[in-house]
């Protein structure tokens, strides 16, 4: 009880509507509650160990309140809804996850998973020869699907995640015929082979059922929107490959042979990230001289 009223937690559960309270409650007197003694329990108060449990109940309902808004809820909204939220508050990812989390272990939501780290853990990083085998793979097998090929390509590459993948479109395209370059950050970068061929079959796939947006994967579902990025993750799992460790191998890749600045452009990851993926770089270039990309 005092962790309850520490936190305010009658107070700031009164005066919500009745579903959004249905979830809320639970969620804020039995999960932050708990993880909230747990940390307690194990490193004591610190001055930010209640500020982080308050922050958790109000993005909580700041995200039940958005999915309100767009006539949604845990059940009905996809992983799409989960990515628009994230990229207008890009700050809440961390509160968001463990949100999804309890929500799907709880059986409260069925339709979203939990959003990946912004930052990758080394330690799910493929080695170097299963990294060069998939991207092998993804070159040369034609069982594979296109989306999955290009989608297994663009991360493997430039260490970006699928839900960037997700929202290419036609523009950030450009295609000379002699080569082809693909703008995923502030600046445009050229694609080696056999990636142009793959981009150009599915620019020239038929889209019966989308005739006019400008996605590079537009969405079977959804009218004029693109494919859900969790649908590419799926796809990935269904190979057999992570696109974590498959990320995470690249920015290896990448941090040894790229400044930081460049880094963090080319892959969306932070300056501060990119210093640190370069030390971790540097590590394993001297066990793996092959690290460097062709």
């Amino acid at each position: 009880m005092g962790t309850l009223r520490t936190l305010g937690l009658d107070r700031f559960l009164t005066g919500h509507p009745t579903e959004i309270s249905r979830i809320l409650g639970p969620y804020c007197r039995w999960s932050v509650v708990a993880r909230t003694r747990l940390l307690i329990a194990r490193n004591g108060i610190s001055d930010g160990t209640f500020d982080r449990a308050r922050s958790s109940c109000r993005i909580a309902l700041a995200f039940l309140t958005y999915l309100e808004d767009n006539n949604l809820d845990l059940q009905t909204g996809s992983q799409t809804i989960v990515e628009d939220y994230l990229e207008q508050f890009p700050r809440h990812l961390d509160h968001v996850r463990v949100f999804i989390r309890w929500a799907a272990d709880t059986g409260r939501a069925t339709r979203m998973s939990p959003p990946p780290s912004r930052w990758i853990d080394p330690s799910t990083s493929y080695p170097i020869p299963v990294y060069r085998d998939w991207m092998h793979r993804f070159e040369t097998d034609e069982t594979i699907p296109l989306r999955t090929r290009i989608c297994g390509l663009l991360c493997g590459m430039l260490g970006r995640p699928s839900s960037a993948v997700a929202k290419l479109t036609r523009s950030d395209i450009t295609d000379t015929g002699d080569e082809m370059t693909v703008t995923i950050g502030t600046s445009p970068v050229r694609l080696r082979d056999p990636l142009p061929a793959l981009i150009r079959r599915q620019l020239d796939a038929p889209r019966r059922w989308d005739m006019d947006s400008d996605w590079l994967f537009p969405s079977k579902l959804r009218a004029g929107a693109h494919t859900d990025y969790s649908m590419m993750v799926k796809d990935l799992q269904i190979l057999g490959c992570s696109i974590v460790s498959l990320r995470g191998a690249a920015l290896l890749a990448l941090a040894a042979v790229m400044p930081a600045g460049p880094l963090s452009d080319l892959t969306g990851i932070s300056v501060g990230v990119a210093n640190r993926w370069q030390t971790l770089a540097a590590a394993a270039y001297s066990s793996y001289p092959a690290i460097r990309l062709p």
